[in-house]
């Protein structure tokens, strides 16, 4: 394959006490099909030894870049640092203790090229007409795990009917930010509205990734999808979502509460709230959110109930 001075693929990974699979994560990505690729790891000042081993791959592997946070920003803020200095033409999020497949960013790409028309490669509107988002699929690597994966959205689609989609017609909507790829131009943009908004240290984790894909699908003017399960999401003890004590309820209950808060402010972002479908999917997603907030209060109760975690 030819090579390219710029990154086709930008993989972005924020890390805060994983050391325990952050090999598995990083040998997933060194090991991409697609070698034009950065491995960008942002460092969210955990006390483990997680960046020790980044380091380790990083010294054997120019593709690897690791950037410092000067403080625990949480996902949400991690991964708006990631955006900013990525490279790529794309970019895709991977949590530290997931992994991708061997072909994932080979197989994602070539989804993106396939919209060029035959433009010729490198023109600069060649790039242009390839999609904003491209959608592939996402699987349990514990099988022990029960849960069914999200739905993946396989059909080529343009404007208000992306974000009508992903937030709008699904009962369990797609909306994680991992397991796409998304336009680097387009992201960066994103980001721009994001930060002019809530500003740069908007600590968010539990349920930050309903309010930044919110932002790109409303935002995006194409995506098309492939329904290949590229993304592994694995059952670890080290991710917020599979905790269950007192303490991290009340965070996952403060987060939602915050995403809310941010998603019935989106009125007052022109960029957002002019997509034809904002309002239908703006309520349906503050709806779920608000019944998931009821089921950690009643499960809260019914432990206390019962004397405790």
């Amino acid at each position: 394959m030819q090579q390219h001075n710029t990154p086709l693929v930008s993989i972005i990974i924020p890390v805060y006490q994983v050391q325990e699979y952050i090999a598995r994560c990083l040998e997933s990505c060194i090991n991409q099909s697609l070698r034009e690729i950065e491995i960008l790891i942002v460092d969210d000042c955990g006390s483990d030894d997680s960046i020790e081993i980044a380091k380790n791959y990083a010294m054997s592997d120019s593709r690897i870049r690791i950037l410092h946070n000067p403080r625990n920003l949480g996902t949400f803020g991690a991964r708006l640092e990631g955006i900013k200095y990525a490279k790529g033409e794309y970019i895709t999020f991977l949590d530290s203790d997931d992994y991708l497949e061997q072909t994932a960013c080979e197989k994602a790409y070539n989804a993106a090229c396939s919209t060029k028309n035959n433009i010729a490669e490198s023109t600069m509107a060649a790039l242009d007409s390839m999609p904003d988002i491209v959608f592939f699929g996402m699987r349990f690597g514990n099988r022990t795990y029960k849960r069914v994966s999200p739905p993946i959205i396989t059909k080529n689609l343009r404007d208000s009917g992306i974000l009508c989609e992903v937030f709008a017609h699904y009962a369990t909507p797609p909306w994680h930010i991992c397991a796409k790829l998304y336009k680097a131009s387009h992201i960066k943009r994103v980001r721009e509205i994001i930060i002019a908004h809530m500003g740069e240290d908007s600590h968010i984790t539990m349920s930050e990734d309903v309010l930044k894909s919110f932002y790109i699908c409303a935002m995006a003017q194409s995506s098309v999808g492939i329904r290949d399960k590229l993304y592994v999401y694995c059952d670890s003890k080290s991710s917020i979502t599979r905790k269950t004590d007192t303490h991290t309820r009340g965070k996952k209950i403060a987060d939602k509460q915050r995403v809310i808060k941010e998603l019935q402010e989106l009125d007052c972002i022109p960029e957002v709230a002019r997509n034809a479908c904002f309002k239908r999917a703006q309520q349906q997603t503050i709806n779920i959110l608000r019944s998931t907030m009821e089921l950690e209060r009643r499960y809260d109760t019914y432990i206390s109930e019962r004397g405790g975690a």
